[in-house]
């Protein structure tokens, strides 16, 4: 059923745009290819062979729009597994009102770029940046306020299957715990306000979002309810970005699990992670334009702090510069990271192996087209 709703999903928007081609207002078709160095100091192998450049992704955009509706799509093709990240039409009922359905982001915290490197922030493992699911959406603006409210009905992809863009409740097993949980019928809310005067503007805003976590082998509900208060500041090319999130992942106890942890997919991938806790985030970043391009240095921090005395905290930090020139962009990034999923470590919010910081130095190579 899943795959055939994003199934469905891919085939409306591509259908929808060769249907009337001859009425198209703005078709556009693009998409990037992507290649990665990393040198990591946690993994002997790498540093046997002074780091490593491969494939990173090679993805697919099309987008059209006749009149007021529209529709945006993109795919994008991983080494061994491939996905779609969005797929979705949309109404333009108003200059102020525009309706959203398919796979869509999620209204929740900072958006936009919410981080300035490549490996984004810990909220992303957690299902709390860039994430999309299937369902509707309407966003409200007038003035210096935009509303935004979506009904999620269920993760993109979600189930067994981990190929969700952003961290998203699911099943599997791992460290020989089975976790049985879906999201299901999620409501999120986000409101913000723009204020601008003169080189400065500010976006402060607060999110909530609280849904269903279904267990599909007991036939029981668990619930979820998150909420976030964020601000996006920039001036004369400086940039600060700061978050406090609150999340809790209340999932049914079937007596095999410890209800303190709990299982989440993405991106090909399972892990474990603290079902209750908070995540705090802040950014800071100045952007120089020059004669061929602009550059943005940038320096990223986020902690995940878990609710049980017994586990520790989740570090990162991330220091680099992002470079823009024509098609083409890079991030240089080094990142710190203490008990970090993925960067040393194999969960988040939870007890840690060792209290040493891992290192990665990173440069992601992309050519838009």
């Amino acid at each position: 059923m899943k795959k055939s709703i994003v199934n469905l999903a891919i085939s409306s928007a591509l259908l929808s745009m060769m249907a009337a081609p001859a009425i198209a207002d703005d078709l556009k078709i693009g998409g990037s290819v992507r290649a990665n160095y990393s040198y990591i100091d946690y993994s002997d192998e790498s540093k046997d062979n002074a780091g490593d450049f491969d494939f990173n992704l090679v993805s697919i955009k099309v987008s059209d729009k006749w009149n007021d509706i529209g529709v945006a799509a993109e795919y994008r093709f991983m080494k061994g597994y491939d996905y779609l990240k969005y797929g979705y039409g949309y109404w333009e009922a108003s200059d102020d009102l525009v309706v959203n359905l398919g796979a869509i982001s999620k209204p929740f915290g900072n958006k936009n770029y919410a981080s300035h490197n490549w490996w984004y922030s810990l909220n992303y493992y957690l299902g709390f940046e860039d994430d999309y699911g299937v369902g509707a959406s309407v966003n409200y603006s007038k003035g210096a306020s935009l509303t935004e409210v979506a009904f999620i009905k269920g993760a993109v992809y979600g189930g067994t299957d981990h190929r969700d863009f952003a961290g998203t409740v699911a099943q599997g097993e791992i460290n020989g715990t089975q976790y049985n949980n879906e999201e299901k019928n999620t409501l999120a809310a986000r409101q913000s306000y723009t204020i601008a005067d003169g080189d400065l503007t500010a976006v402060l805003g607060a999110s909530v979002e609280y849904g269903q976590l279904y267990n599909t082998v007991a036939g029981e509900n668990g619930d979820t309810l998150n909420y976030a208060a964020h601000i996006d500041l920039n001036y004369d090319g400086w940039g600060f970005q700061a978050q406090y999130l609150a999340f809790d992942y209340d999932q049914y106890d079937d007596g095999q699990i410890d209800p303190n942890k709990i299982g989440m997919g993405m991106l090909d991938g399972f892990f474990e992670v603290a079902s209750k806790g908070n995540i705090y985030t802040a950014n800071l970043s100045k952007k120089f334009n020059t004669s061929w391009g602009s550059y943005t240095l940038y320096n990223d921090f986020s902690m995940v702090q878990p609710d049980v005395e017994e586990f520790d905290d989740s570090l990162l930090n991330t220091t680099g510069v992002s470079i823009s020139y024509g098609p083409l962009f890079v991030y240089v990034d080094y990142y710190m990271a203490k008990n970090v999923v993925w960067l040393g470590g194999n969960s988040l919010g939870l007890a840690q192996e060792n209290d040493d910081w891992d290192q990665r130095f990173n440069i992601n190579l992309a050519y838009y087209f």
